[in-house]
């Protein structure tokens, strides 16, 4: 969606992107010379852009297209019993959302100790450089912090776009400060992603809600409390709550080291 987003629409890998989300089921289907005769393009140009977001091939491509569409097949996954609750009273969906998150970012709040955001902020105050890395609705809170902290006059790199993670490691240096926000931190996508960071020997804290996950390449941790929903693919509490963990190191950092 990326592309679609900001790319012009004059751009080929827009054309790409938009036939691709516009046949999204028959894609897994086709083969690369369909899809390039679908776009008025070349087959090469298909294998470029599939590269461009870090699949080897279209056949790779077509793998994890396939993955994310059976994901979306189970997106709302609620009991029947709850199912026939909310139809019969759609105003609880409100009330369902709301209270969730209240709930979980009261747990939030009674977790967040700020000598550990103290830690955090001087962890960002010694880097000379920070790059935060995000998946999915992380992004958006990587997106606001990067505007926030620019006005205290700390600029980060923010890599939130498919490929953009692996296709911009070259401008990590060792020692320097990477910032992985999650909030399920899926065990396969982490190892992958932390296993290319630590080829640079950056710092590494992880961000995230999963209170399990491990990785010895990992440098810091810090563990957000949190009620995540458990009958959606996608996070909903955890963005709010991940949110509102960085205002808090936003306003830490500002007070402490705006004026230095």
């Amino acid at each position: 969606m990326s592309y679609v987003n900001v790319s012009s629409s004059q751009d080929m890998y827009y054309t790409i992107a938009e036939t691709i989300l516009d046949n999204l089921d028959e894609i897994p289907n086709i083969s690369i010379n369909d899809l390039a005769n679908m776009c008025y393009t070349s087959p090469a140009t298909i294998s470029r852009f599939c590269k461009d977001l870090n699949c080897k091939s279209f056949a790779s491509f077509k793998k994890e297209l396939q993955i994310a569409l059976d994901l979306a097949n189970d997106e709302i996954h609620l009991e029947e019993e709850e199912k026939k609750k909310l139809a019969e009273n759609p105003q609880e969906i409100v009330n369902k959302i709301y209270e969730e998150t209240k709930k979980s970012l009261t747990l939030g709040q009674s977790s967040v100790q700020i000598e550990d955001i103290d830690k955090i902020c001087e962890l960002m105050h010694s880097s000379p450089r920070i790059h935060m890395y995000a998946y999915q609705f992380s992004k958006l809170v990587c997106n606001d912090f990067q505007l926030k902290m620019l006005k205290h006059k700390k600029f980060i790199y923010s890599f939130v776009e498919r490929g953009d993670e692996l296709q911009k490691l070259d401008t990590i240096e060792e020692g320097e400060l990477v910032i992985i926000v999650t909030v399920r931190a899926r065990k396969k996508a982490m190892d992958n992603l932390v296993s290319k960071l630590a080829e640079r020997k950056p710092q590494i804290l992880l961000v995230t809600m999963n209170q399990d996950y491990e990785n010895e390449a990992i440098s810091h941790y810090y563990r957000l409390q949190g009620h995540e929903s458990d009958y959606t693919q996608s996070a909903m509490m955890g963005t709010i709550d991940m949110l509102s963990l960085f205002n808090v190191i936003y306003l830490r950092y500002g007070l402490k080291y705006s004026n230095m």
